[in-house]
């Protein structure tokens, strides 16, 4: 019984109403570790607003001890699960060409700040060599009402041996969902 009154707690703070403004503010940033040329998997990062985080942790945080740890984590992640069925709000795009990623999973959900962070695991259908072709990244709901806004760094942080190489570029994006895309190229 419980577990269901949570599922419907959580529908309702995730789900679209009539309102056509955004009911979850969720700061978002993709994070390539660049040691080569190609990259095959990358992470992404949410930072869920305020209210919603309360919300969120008030109902999982079994102990009240502030922090989601052992079942009341597990919990958490087979709730953030459902968003694979909206691609977890990731667009991606290849010179160009939309690209789905193969697989993502939630590798972590912490509270830091009073604030819910999810760490998101990303593995792209087919290698891209970022020296021949263009990376776009953006973040965009269509359908739940969530405003996915770059952190103030920036919507994509590199890493790696070869990250002084690569060049991350923001240029306005044309869909009213999404906030702004970052096309990310590497020189030799």
């Amino acid at each position: 019984m419980i577990r269901i009154w949570l599922c419907l707690c959580v529908s309702a703070l995730f789900s679209a109403s009539v309102m056509a403004h955004p009911h979850v503010w969720v700061d978002s940033q993709y994070r390539v570790k660049v040691d080569q040329t190609s990259i095959e998997t990358l992470e992404a990062t949410w930072s869920l607003d305020l209210f919603t985080s309360t919300s969120l942790i008030a109902e999982y945080d079994v102990d009240g001890d502030g922090d989601l740890t052992g079942q009341e984590k597990l919990d958490m992640i087979e709730v953030l699960k459902s968003f694979q069925q909206y691609g977890f709000f990731i667009k991606m795009k290849q010179d160009g060409a939309d690209i789905v990623p193969s697989d993502v999973q939630v590798l972590d959900v912490r509270v830091r700040d009073q604030m819910l962070w999810i760490r998101l695991g990303i593995a792209l259908p087919m290698p891209v060599n970022l020296e021949t072709s263009t990376l776009s990244f953006a973040f965009g709901d269509d359908e739940l009402y969530f405003a996915m806004e770059p952190l103030e760094e920036g919507l994509v942080r590199l890493s790696g041996t070869l990250s002084e190489t690569c060049t991350p570029v923001e240029r306005e994006a044309e869909e009213t969902s999404v906030a702004v895309w970052v096309d990310l190229t590497c020189k030799p």
